[in-house]
C-alpha cells in the first residue's frame, strides 16, 4: 500500500467540502493527475458488489438516505464544472424512491454522469444478489464520446455515450451517502483494474491516493502507456449522524 503525500490531502479535501447540502463522501481511492498531457483513453474494472448496508436511518425526515458507490474519471477532483464519468451502484431502503426497481437487499446500477447542471443517467437495474459488474469506460476520440458500459454475465445492462466534453486526467472513486443515515457499509474490492493512457507516463504511478482503501499495487506491460491493479480495497465505511461507528454486520 501506497499513500501520495500530494494527492492525499487533495482525496481528504474533496470529502471534507463535498458534505454541504446533506452529502457525505466516505472512503475512496484517486489516481491522477497524468503528466504532460496524458490523458486516461479507457479504464475497466468489476466489482461483486458487497451485502446491503445495515442501520440505515430516516430519522423522521420525509425523505429516504440512499448511497452510492462508484468509480468516474474527471478533468479534475475539485473543479465542480468538470464534468465526471461515474458508472452508479445505488442503494436506498427505500428503493422505489431512487427509481430503482429492486429490492431494499438488491443494488441497482446504471451509466451515469455528473454535470454542474445535473446528473444525467441511463435508468437503474437491479443487480442480482453475487453477481460479477463489468465496467467499461471508453474516451473514443473517433467518434467524440466517452462511452460508458456496464455487463452482468457478459451480457450489457446499461449503456451511455456523452459528448467528449473533457479529456480525463485523473481516476477515482468513492462512497456516497445522502442524509448522512445509510448505515453500516461492508468493505468491498474493485477488481482486476486496468488505466489505458494516451501515451506512456511513469509517474502515473506516484499520484495515487488512499482513505480507507488499500491497493494490490500497480503494474505496466509498457513501460507506461497501460496500469494494471488487481484489487482496490474499500474499508468498511459508517454513514450515521451522531459521527460515530456502529457495527451491524460483517464482511
Amino acid at each position: 500500500m501506497r499513500f501520495s503525500t500530494t494527492l492525499l490531502p487533495l482525496a481528504l479535501a474533496l470529502r471534507a467540502s463535498a458534505m454541504y447540502d446533506d452529502w457525505y463522501f466516505g472512503n475512496m481511492f484517486a489516481l491522477g493527475p497524468t503528466s504532460n498531457n496524458v490523458h486516461i483513453t479507457k479504464a475497466t474494472y468489476s466489482l461483486v458488489p458487497p451485502a446491503v448496508p445495515c442501520g440505515s436511518q430516516q430519522n423522521g425526515s420525509d425523505e429516504a438516505p440512499w448511497l452510492a458507490i462508484w468509480v468516474g474519471l474527471s478533468a479534475s477532483m475539485s473543479d465542480q464544472t468538470a464534468d465526471l464519468f461515474q458508472p452508479l451502484l445505488n442503494w436506498s431502503p427505500d428503493q422505489e424512491s431512487q427509481a430503482c426497481p429492486a429490492s431494499n437487499q438488491e443494488w441497482c446500477v446504471a451509466t451515469s454522469t455528473y454535470h454542474l447542471s445535473g446528473q444525467v443517467q441511463d435508468p437503474y437495474v437491479p443487480v442480482p444478489n453475487d453477481s460479477q459488474l463489468d465496467f467499461t469506460i471508453t474516451v473514443d476520440q473517433a467518434s467524440n464520446k466517452i462511452i460508458q458500459q456496464v455487463s452482468v454475465n457478459g451480457k450489457e445492462i446499461s449503456h451511455q455515450a456523452d459528448d467528449k466534453t473533457i479529456n480525463p486526467t485523473y481516476i477515482y472513486s468513492s462512497n456516497e451517502c445522502y442524509l448522512d443515515a445509510c448505515g453500516t457499509l461492508a468493505a468491498y474490492s474493485w477488481k482486476n483494474m486496468t488505466i489505458h493512457l494516451s501515451d506512456a507516463d511513469l509517474n502515473f504511478q506516484n499520484t495515487i491516493a488512499l482513505d480507507g482503501a488499500r491497493d494490490s499495487g500497480m503494474t505496466t506491460p509498457d513501460n507506461g502507456k497501460t496500469w494494471h491493479i488487481n484489487s482496490m480495497r474499500i474499508d468498511r465505511d459508517y454513514f450515521y449522524p451522531d459521527q460515530q461507528d456502529h457495527e451491524c454486520g460483517s464482511d
